[in-house]
């Protein structure tokens, strides 16, 4: 089966992929994101971390966004490598 069939069939899911799993920097930095975040929370009333949720959330809506993007620019540079390559 070819990649476009293999994405066609959903056997390819690109937001699946998941270097944080095998990677100790990526688990290293996300301890002490939760940790801090614990923290933080320990010390808000609740009205703050209503705020606080509001904010992560925003932000996790911008992060897929920037993440979204850099697989499109991804995406269409290692499709110029192969048009050069077969011109």
């Amino acid at each position: 089966m070819d990649i476009l069939e293999e994405l066609w069939y959903g056997n390819i899911t690109p937001t699946e992929y998941s270097r944080i799993e095998n990677n100790t920097r990526y688990k290293e930095a996300l301890r002490l994101v939760n940790q801090n975040q614990e923290c933080l929370k320990a010390t808000l009333t609740d009205e703050q971390n209503e705020l606080l949720e509001r904010l992560l959330t925003a932000s996790e809506e911008f992060a897929n966004l920037i993440e979204l993007d850099c697989f499109k620019v991804g995406f269409k540079l290692g499709a110029r490598f192969i048009i050069e390559a077969y011109t």
